[in-house]
């Protein structure tokens, strides 16, 4: 009994050593072929990446910093030219024949912040006009005598007012020269007809001419060059009230004239004639000495065209010594 419990005890032994040697079957799929194992590859797991030193570490760039913005300094405003006060001017000062010399005008006539005296004197013994500005002087020799002087501002774009020095030239003539303080000097401009000032401020060119008798023309000019402002001087016209109670003496001092024979003329851009026997006026004439406009007792007004003779020394009218048209022409001494 005891060999049988040690027999079945060594076989046991025997049938599990078999087991553990053995492999497991192989299942085929249904085609019939057999299926490799299928490999897994296990990856590691990187280790955790150690941080490096700080110096070696690539420092990311700052930030660009937003510039304060500049702050502006207040500028200096340009400084304001000077200029005197001109709301005074035109002012004319007539010169005293009594009185050899005056002061005319306290004035800054430079510009220079400072008024300067001007003055006048009249040398007899030299001959001479003068006029001073402090130190300055400037002479009108020969027989001219100084009637008037005006201060005016003739250009606005200049530094410095203008002196309009009327001279009478020992006659009926009147010349006007214009006068400036420049750069420390005095500096003569053009010269003009005779200027005067108005009640009304303006200046005004008065030219002389024998046309129809010794006429005053005036017209008001203006710039620094004192150009006219018209090609047309107005002569004096008499009144409606003249024309009926001084008719006589109008005719007797040429004013009204009297054709002594027919006159062919301009009304409203019309030719048409004026008839022997009518008396008309004059109320101006143009520049060049060719056009007279007159106007009839009846207030018409026409234009009358005229030539010159430079060999007479006379202008004609209607090819006409003007005195053989008119009877009554008057002249000045």
């Amino acid at each position: 009994m005891k060999k049988i419990a040690v027999f079945f005890m060594c076989f046991v032994m025997l049938l599990c050593t078999a087991c553990a040697e053995s492999k497991p079957a192989e299942v085929a799929p249904e085609g019939g072929e057999k299926t490799e194992p299928i490999a897994v590859e296990l990856q590691e797991t990187p280790a955790p990446e150690q941080n490096e030193p700080e110096s070696a570490v690539e420092a990311e760039p700052a930030a660009e910093a937003t510039p304060e913005p500049e702050t502006e300094l207040p500028t200096e405003a340009p400084a304001t030219p000077y200029t005197p006060d001109l709301s005074a001017l035109p002012i004319e000062y007539r010169i005293d024949w009594d009185r050899k010399e005056g002061t005319m005008f306290t004035y800054d006539i430079d510009f220079d912040g400072e008024a300067e005296k001007i003055t006048y004197r009249l040398d007899e013994k030299e001959n001479a006009t003068y006029i001073l500005v402090d130190d300055e002087s400037i002479a009108f020799p020969g027989s001219c005598v100084l009637d008037r002087v005006i201060l005016v501002d003739l250009d606005p774009e200049t530094p410095w007012v203008n002196l309009l020095a009327v001279i009478d030239m020992a006659s009926d003539d009147y010349i006007t020269t214009e006068v400036h303080s420049e750069n420390g000097a005095f500096v003569k401009g053009v010269e003009k007809e005779f200027i005067s000032l108005s009640s009304d401020g303006r200046l005004y060119s008065h030219e002389r001419t024998d046309l129809l008798g010794t006429k005053d023309g005036v017209r008001s000019v203006s710039g620094e060059k004192l150009e006219p402002d018209s090609e047309w001087l107005e002569v004096y016209t008499p009144s409606e009230e003249d024309l009926k109670t001084n008719r006589d003496v109008l005719i007797e001092l040429g004013t009204l004239l009297h054709f002594k024979r027919t006159v062919n003329c301009r009304i409203d851009g019309k030719p048409t004639t004026l008839k022997k026997g009518s008396y008309v006026y004059m109320t101006r004439f143009h520049e060049s000495r060719m056009i007279v406009e007159v106007r009839t007792e009846d207030g018409r007004t026409a234009l009358i065209s005229v030539d010159y003779d430079p060999n007479e020394y006379s202008y004609l009218i209607g090819g006409r010594d003007q005195n053989k048209v008119f009877d009554n022409i008057f002249y000045a001494d």
